[in-house]
């Protein structure tokens, strides 16, 4: 037959387009689509192969999603999980491209944010430049945005910003807000935050999800603002007062110690309370991706490092001449 002597991942992708095409149409019925992919894997499964057959079960996946069937997606997203991780060699990006996108459909309807925002940024890194049409490319970034902003253990939005479905929100006429919004937690800044809140109320009420954390999205922006606030102090002055930090943050003062745990409770950043004095030192903060502005300032900081150990040296030089 013709399409034994095809490229078989070529004619997954080929035989899925057209099966879900009919079905989106309706054409065909979904559960009748699911049965065609089924029979195709059940039939033909050996002579695909392994990269293929994930293919075909990835949109079997997303057609059973449309239902929905949660419970069956769970399990074959697992077991295919494990299929993924034993690709070795060369492995065309179509087949993880599958894999992720039918995992972030259930991550979507499934939960948690966090999840879904660790598959996306997945699913971006394989199929950036060509998603399949531009409604579901905003989709997407939407849904990325409000899974970043929601999402536990979401602290590093260097990582969205630098994604380029991010301009998709910058041109959109429903949610450049959301962009907006995106780039004020990425810079930590607090008194944006509540501005922002301020003037676009009606925007923030049309989102649910937004609506429904808004405590834990001040809480974020506040670990943020903390995390921002270590990363441009020099690591030799990192001991700061409590009123220091209430003053930047923008918190009450009873409200700093308890913030600092938590930061230290979520692995952001390490260091001492000292009650006594009402200070904390910090000796570490947690990595974050870098913009340009960020990344200068950091250069900055080392460059002051640098002059600090020539004027060391030249001191050390001038006053051990006489013991060369």
């Amino acid at each position: 037959k013709f399409e034994a002597r095809m490229n078989q991942l070529r004619y997954a992708e080929l035989l899925c387009a057209i099966v879900v095409n009919a079905a989106r149409a309706n054409f065909l019925k979904i559960e009748d689509a699911i049965v065609i992919l089924d029979l195709v894997l059940e039939n033909k499964k050996s002579r695909l192969g392994t990269e293929a057959s994930i293919v075909v079960d990835m949109e079997a996946v997303l057609l059973r999603l449309l239902i929905p069937e949660i419970s069956s997606t769970k399990k074959k997203l697992e077991e295919t999980k494990i299929a993924i991780d034993s690709l070795t060699g060369t492995t065309d990006t179509t087949v993880f491209e599958s894999y992720y996108r039918a995992s972030a459909a259930y991550y979507k309807i499934a939960g948690p944010p966090e999840a879904f925002y660790r598959t996306a940024l997945a699913l971006l890194s394989y199929s950036v430049g060509h998603l399949r049409t531009q409604e579901e490319t905003e989709t997407l970034a939407v849904d990325v945005a409000l899974a970043a902003l929601t999402g536990d253990g979401v602290y590093n939005f260097g990582e969205v910003i630098a994604t380029p479905i991010l301009k998709n929100l910058d041109s959109s006429a429903n949610f450049s807000w959301l962009a907006q919004l995106l780039r004020i937690f990425h810079q930590s800044d607090v008194s944006a935050f509540v501005s922002f809140c301020e003037t676009h109320q009606e925007q923030f009420a049309s989102q649910p999800a937004l609506v429904a954390r808004l405590d834990f999205l001040k809480e974020k922006i506040a670990l943020l603002a903390l995390m921002n606030l270590l990363f441009q102090t020099p690591s030799h002055a990192r001991t700061l007062p409590f009123q220091l930090i209430a003053i930047r943050l923008q918190l009450p003062l009873d409200a700093v110690e308890w913030l600092a745990m938590r930061a230290m409770a979520l692995g952001l950043v390490r260091g001492k309370i000292d009650q006594v004095n009402a200070t904390i030192h910090f000796d570490w903060v947690q990595p974050r991706v870098l913009d340009h502005s960020q990344i200068n300032h950091l250069i900055l900081q080392l460059d002051a490092v640098s002059d600090k150990s020539k004027s060391a040296f030249s001191l050390l030089a001038d006053h051990t001449v006489d013991l060369i």
